[in-house]
């Protein structure tokens, strides 16, 4: 299962404004959790308001304002977060899709299946505990000189000959 690029920036948007309420009450404006997770600003703006539609976020005009969770990040799960985003996304593909023909009937079996393993091991984590989880692991981040050169490999171009 690959989630939508809009599912995804919410659930990135979501866990910033957890982090953010660890630290204290207050709000984050959609510009600095764009530029701090390096998101399209537009795209993420309308993102916030299906969730602040939803009632998973309130925001404030202003001043200090911005976007905040409503609820504690340990009472709000993944799932409930990634409902609100693709169901926008999935009416939206199959408004004239057939229902009736085999190929539907299976893809529609296998997305039901797909969804209830989500569900079963994803869907039901709060956003707290994701965050939690973070917390007790380092951030893995590829160093470019995590492979020494003694152990590199040289790149074959196209003629099958070695490159360095």
């Amino acid at each position: 299962m690959r989630l939508s690029k809009r599912t995804e920036y919410g659930v990135m948007a979501t866990a910033r404004l957890a982090d953010r309420a660890r630290s204290g009450p207050g709000y984050l404006q959609s510009r600095e959790i764009a530029e701090n997770e390096q998101l399209p600003g537009k795209f993420l703006e309308s993102i916030l308001l299906a969730l602040k539609s939803a009632g998973i976020l309130e925001s404030k005009v202003g001043a200090g304002g911005g976007y905040r969770l409503i609820r504690d990040a340990d009472e709000l799960t993944v799932g409930e977060v990634v409902a609100v985003l693709e169901t926008a996304n999935a009416k939206s593909e199959d408004a004239d899709a057939p229902t009736d023909t085999v190929g539907r009937r299976t893809l529609n079996l296998l997305n039901d299946r797909i969804d209830q393993a989500f569900h079963a091991k994803v869907g039901s984590m709060t956003i707290a505990d994701v965050l939690n989880q973070l917390d007790s692991k380092p951030a893995s981040v590829p160093s470019v000189n995590s492979v020494s050169p003694a152990s590199a490999r040289p790149m074959s171009n196209l003629t099958g000959n070695s490159v360095r």
